[in-house]
């Protein structure tokens, strides 16, 4: 399976019980898929136990997915996620990234909840050519979640995206135009069309 290309993509939840200061969790995931388009669009991914961002998404029902772009900026920040919560180098300042407060849609039966760790690059950072996030989805936890041995099979269901264009997605599309996949244990950018 080392050999099995897979997108990448950082979640990111709050967690509602801790102080707001430091309740922003996030983890790097190569297990990301769509389950169903319709009648509304289903996502899932799969988290080992125990992880406290899946217990914050579990707390809160609501998360980010942040889908990369395939740059090295962007594979030494899914990197930095894979380490855990109490790694973080973005919590320690030391990023080209931040996190910012993303207030979460709300929905009919939903209490106001906590704002959503939205990830962007740093302003002193930033390049007007470079889109690092090609897609961003909030996303409602599914209460179907099935736990399988060690891991947890999330599911949710896709609120709204914060971004992504699907206008420019033609047949002219370019291998720098996908997102970051990961296989073989190394980040990769897709190859050419066959």
């Amino acid at each position: 399976m080392r050999r099995v290309p897979y997108p990448v993509a950082i979640i990111t939840a709050t967690d509602p019980h801790g102080p707001p200061e430091k309740a922003f969790r996030g983890m790097t995931v190569s297990s990301f898929n769509t389950v169903t388009l319709s009648p509304e669009p289903v996502i899932s991914f799969n988290v080992r136990r125990p992880s406290e961002t899946l217990s914050a998404l579990q707390s809160s029902t609501r998360f980010l997915v942040h889908l990369l772009a395939p740059r090295q900026a962007t594979a030494s920040l899914a990197r930095d996620f894979s380490k855990g919560n109490h790694n973080l180098s973005i919590l320690a300042g030391k990023s080209e990234y931040e996190f910012v407060s993303h207030a979460p849609t709300p929905s009919g039966d939903d209490a106001p909840s906590r704002p959503l760790p939205l990830l962007q690059r740093k302003e002193n950072t930033r390049s007007a050519d470079s889109e690092d996030f090609p897609f961003v989805f909030e996303c409602r936890l599914h209460p179907q979640g099935i736990q399988v041995h060690d891991h947890t099979i999330v599911v949710g269901t896709v609120v709204r995206a914060l971004s992504g264009s699907l206008s420019n997605l033609d047949a002219d599309t370019k291998a720098a135009d996908l997102c970051l996949t990961y296989a073989n244990t190394r980040f990769w950018e897709m190859g050419h069309e066959i």
